[in-house]
């Protein structure tokens, strides 16, 4: 009967100390609602939300530390050494339930290699709420107050490190960018779009886009084939990046660099709508980019992917900065498939009206 007792109260411990914790956590459900609140346009309650779960986010790690801390003090704790399993015998045996399970829990989120001290200085650094944090710019920016957006833009970027999707910081460089956009300032817009894609990764592209231009500028209907079926590119987070610096090159005529970042924009998302109907067709040969992009209509998902991450504004602008390179031929045939094929009816007559300016038809006003 005691070990049953025994075994009851560590299992309701170690429920209540995830439910604590877990998705049913204060700070949980107050990003939540903050969320729930943003996305029904109720701004000001969104912020209180917000604001709501960075404190009890705080509070929670405050109180979790200091929990953990007392009970290592003991000199029997202090035996242990710094290993965690030790360590959860030890408590286990004072009865120290909730402590050990809440070693269990922050255990759980990453690997300390055993060691309590590099647990604690986790726990020490994820008092900060970013997701929380990130919510609150985007509020601020809604609301045009630009400078508070950046101020917890910043603050989510510098405490990137607690994201639940390490990915996200992505994200937040991009709200950063545009936020450097509508304030007009270029330069550091730039320097943010470019801090996407990374230095090293920037390197690669150059040997990447020498080859590609030397494949466009053969400036024929073969070349455009040819490009499809040559390149690969993965850098997927940075597609959007490389489409806004493409355009912005494009916009201060400097078209070298454009044809850059235009050409690694298609490059990178057909590799990544390549590999996914790959995977998914089996049957699945790719045979011209005319059949391809014919596919891409049957699959929702991939059509709203493209569309969300300007892939197919990036065909289209990826032709005119190929014209504006002295790669006319390549451009018109490209657009003349596009304007038949492009997954979208709004991109095939963005494309027509592309293929008359490269003609030089002057567009109706």
């Amino acid at each position: 009967m005691k070990r049953i007792s025994l075994f009851l109260i560590i299992l309701f411990s170690s429920i209540n100390c995830f439910a604590q914790h877990g998705i049913n956590s204060k700070s949980s459900v107050a990003f939540r609602n903050a969320q729930s609140c943003f996305e029904s346009k109720e701004y000001g309650k969104a912020l209180k939300y917000a604001e709501d779960a960075i404190l009890y986010r705080k509070e929670q790690v405050t109180a979790d530390y200091d929990m953990i801390q007392t009970s290592l003090s003991s000199r029997e704790v202090q035996k242990a050494g710094d290993n965690i399993d030790n360590i959860i015998t030890v408590l286990n045996s004072r009865d120290e339930y909730e402590c050990a399970d809440l070693i269990l829990y922050y255990n759980s989120r990453d690997n300390f290699e055993g060691s309590i001290k590099k647990l604690l200085e986790y726990i020490k650094n994820n008092e900060q709420y970013p997701e929380a944090q990130k919510l609150i710019g985007d509020i601020y920016k809604l609301e045009g107050e630009y400078a508070f957006a950046e101020q917890y833009y910043l603050m989510a970027l510098n405490n990137a490190n607690c994201l639940d999707i390490p990915d996200e910081r992505y994200e937040i460089i991009y709200l950063l960018a545009d936020l450097s956009r509508l304030n007009k300032d270029f330069d550091t817009m730039e320097i943010r779009l470019l801090n996407i894609i990374g230095k090293d990764q920037n390197e690669r592209n150059k040997i990447l886009t020498r080859s590609i231009r030397n494949t466009v500028s053969k400036n024929n209907a073969a070349a455009i084939e040819k490009f499809f079926q040559m390149y690969r590119a993965d850098n997927y987070f940075s597609l959007r990046a490389y489409l806004e610096l493409a355009d912005y090159y494009q916009s201060i005529n400097e078209f070298e660099k454009a044809f850059e970042y235009s050409s690694l924009a298609v490059i990178t998302g057909f590799s990544k709508v390549y590999d996914v109907i790959a995977k998914r067709e089996l049957d699945f040969i790719y045979t011209d980019i005319a059949a391809f992009l014919d596919i891409i209509p049957f699959h929702s998902d991939i059509l709203k992917w493209g569309s969300d991450n300007g892939l197919w504004q990036s065909f289209n602008l990826f032709c005119t900065i190929c014209g504006q390179n002295g790669y006319d031929k390549f451009s018109a045939e490209l657009l003349k498939i596009l304007a038949f094929h492009a997954p979208q009816k709004y991109w095939q007559e963005d494309a027509v009206l592309r293929l008359d300016k490269l003609d030089g038809i002057k567009n109706p006003e």
